[in-house]
């Protein structure tokens, strides 16, 4: 078994980590750090665990212990583990941290996308990054272009998230996220990235639509799509726009595309906000890292979609 810590345990992205992994049967969630909680049970601040398996919060880290440590927020302590993890050979760390982008180039860590990174992660990776929510679902969409040299100079991305996470989006840090990911790819790639953000329901859908040129025919980008995306367990591709119902709740992430006019393209992506960029590409990194099923722990879950979604109360409860 995977002996899991969490730093930031108490943070609302850890809960969604957290109702994950208790099913994951490679998987013992040891240690659930958050030391202001210290002795408290999880389900002081995470629903959903009432009848599951007691867990209490606890002020104590002892890395000897575990195999992998996933980082929710800045503390010392969660900075600390990433300086020291190296010097424990069995240790794989996974930073989900708000400020997981502050100088991480300098630090022997992988972008953690299994749809543009998925080589380096299961060839001996010990630590990664996980993507901003965004630049997650962003990049799924772009990077298939960027393979075959064809991003063009100007890209224009309208990003369609629910009106409780806009307040999550750094539009400059996300720019700058996407484009060195882009240039990675395809170094050519110098151009203007221009994001335009809409509030769009209470859902948990994130949604975004790049637009741009492209002189391809759309049965010719339906095949530099396939050829990227045909062996990936979570990615999917579509020439119909599809709804939310096909992604929240899962780790699944939908692309369609269309041509609005000659030598143009829109792309559009879909995924859940809270697992794309999240706790299921923390999970799917996990599962990379440790040489698992990268389906392992993520397959679809039961459909909760309808009453709870609209009422947006309950909705905000749900995310706590």
């Amino acid at each position: 078994m995977i002996k899991v810590g969490i730093i930031g345990a108490d943070k609302p992205d850890a809960g969604e980590l957290l109702r994950l992994l208790i099913n994951h049967p490679e998987v013992d969630v040891e240690t659930l750090y958050a030391p202001s909680l210290a002795g408290r049970q999880v389900t002081a601040c995470h629903h959903g665990f009432i009848g599951e398996r007691c867990m209490n919060f606890s002020d104590r880290l002892d890395l000897s212990k575990l195999d992998a440590v996933f980082i929710f927020d800045n503390s010392p302590v969660g900075r600390s583990v990433i300086e020291k993890a190296l010097s424990y050979d069995h240790l794989r760390v996974i930073d989900i941290s708000p400020a997981r982008f502050e100088d991480w180039s300098s630090m022997e860590m992988e972008y953690g996308l299994s749809e543009i990174n998925r080589k380096p992660l299961v060839r001996g990776a010990r630590m990664a990054i996980i993507p901003s929510h965004v630049a997650a679902i962003a990049l799924i969409a772009l990077h298939p272009l960027a393979s075959h040299l064809l991003l063009p100079d100007e890209i224009s991305l309208q990003v369609h998230a629910p009106e409780h996470f806009v307040k999550n989006i750094n539009v400059d840090m996300t720019v700058e996220e996407i484009s060195r990911q882009l240039k990675r790819v395809q170094c050519s790639f110098n151009g203007k990235i221009n994001v335009t953000v809409v509030p769009d329901g209470n859902g948990r859908t994130l949604r975004i639509c790049a637009s741009m040129a492209c002189p391809l025919a759309i049965a010719e980008v339906e095949k530099v799509y396939d050829s990227v995306y045909d062996d990936h367990n979570f990615t999917f591709t579509t020439l119909s726009k599809v709804g939310s119902e096909e992604v929240e709740g899962t780790q699944k992430c939908v692309v369609s595309f269309s041509k609005p006019g000659a030598g143009l393209i829109e792309v559009e992506s879909i995924g859940d906000c809270y697992l794309r960029g999240g706790a299921g590409d923390g999970t799917h990194v996990l599962n990379l890292l440790f040489a698992l099923h990268e389906k392992v722990g993520l397959n679809l879950k039961p459909s909760r979609y309808g009453e709870l979604l609209d009422k947006p109360s309950a909705q905000a409860s749900w995310f706590a």
